[in-house]
């Protein structure tokens, strides 16, 4: 017996002796701050060369260390349609090229465009709409479990839902990416990802959530099957460590703050320009230690800041470290 206990620890000692030493203190979080990027829809952005969206990914490449980017995430309608030589995604395709050569960790939702669901000239192709949305072979071919920064996914080799984790400022974050008006399936498997993740601060990236006038969508929008005042009913009010939303599909920005079960602040922000020239980019600056966010939209063509309301401060964020 006192061989075999000497053996166990013994093995013990190997073994924590073999394990990696942690990782050292990423400098980049002694100030408590980092940025979030959310692009909107670039459906019209990938149908013109030059490349639009790869000037903008050149664009967050250079501004990184600046502006402390983290992560990059896109609210869906990627492209407009498909095509047989998928020239809209292969131009998305090189842009994202570019955040990976830089280390840029990113992840993308999928709107109704980025599906079987929409045809040439963007008009909603014939069948059966709800079915068709959920058609995305081409997009996860191009932005699939292979190339996004995906931690974890409802379907194998499908990131329609799909959540990825990063820590950032001494805390930890997940995006959680869930299909546009989701299917029960995919809202119940949102609130398991919740429930199993509760010391993690949770944004939401879904293609459509919001009206332009700042309400809750009450519809499924002839594409999907419930609705996003169902995914956040018996999903996301749920879960205290909700705080963001985000989305796109209709208006242009808006702003709503809910309260989850718990009583907390959660943010629904709106982002959507379908513009052909300023190359839209929301900016999500996020202050751990003073529990708050910054946020504005500025162009990386014109160097200006959107002067539409999209620019605003939240408070009372307490962020979970």
């Amino acid at each position: 017996m006192g061989a075999l206990l000497a053996a166990l620890v013994l093995g013990a000692t190997t073994a924590a002796a073999a394990a990696p030493a942690p990782a050292p203190p990423d400098p980049r979080d002694a100030d408590g701050r980092f940025t979030l990027v959310v692009l909107p829809d670039t459906q019209v952005e990938v149908l013109e060369s030059p490349h639009k969206v790869v000037r903008r990914a050149l664009w967050l490449v250079q501004q990184e260390e600046a502006e402390d980017i983290r992560y990059v995430t896109h609210v869906g309608d990627v492209v407009d349609w498909d095509t047989p030589d998928h020239v809209q995604y292969r131009r998305m395709h090189r842009a994202t090229r570019l955040l990976d050569r830089a280390g840029i960790p990113w992840s993308f939702g999928i709107g109704n465009h980025d599906s079987l669901a929409t045809c040439e000239g963007g008009r909603a192709c014939p069948g059966w709409t709800p079915d068709l949305a959920r058609q995305t072979q081409t997009f996860n071919a191009y932005f699939g479990t292979d190339r996004a920064a995906v931690t974890g996914t409802m379907e194998p080799g499908k990131v329609d839902n799909s959540y990825a984790t990063f820590s950032a400022a001494g805390a930890d974050f997940l995006v959680l990416h869930v299909e546009l008006w989701p299917r029960e399936e995919a809202v119940a498997w949102a609130d398991a990802v919740l429930a199993a993740h509760p010391d993690h601060n949770v944004l939401v990236v879904t293609h459509s959530y919001l009206e332009a006038d700042g309400t809750v969508q009450q519809h499924q929008g002839g594409y999907g099957s419930t609705s996003p005042q169902h995914l956040w009913d018996a999903a996301l009010r749920r879960h205290a460590n909700v705080r963001m939303v985000f989305s796109g599909h209709v208006g242009t920005t808006a702003h709503l703050v809910q309260r989850g079960d718990a009583g907390n602040p959660v943010h629904a922000v709106l982002t959507t320009y379908h513009d052909r020239v300023g190359t839209p980019t929301r900016l999500v600056e996020v202050d751990v230690p003073a529990g708050t966010f910054t946020t504005r939209v500025v162009s990386p063509t014109t160097g200006t800041t959107f002067a539409d309301g999209s620019s605003f401060t939240a408070t009372g964020m307490d962020w979970l470290r």
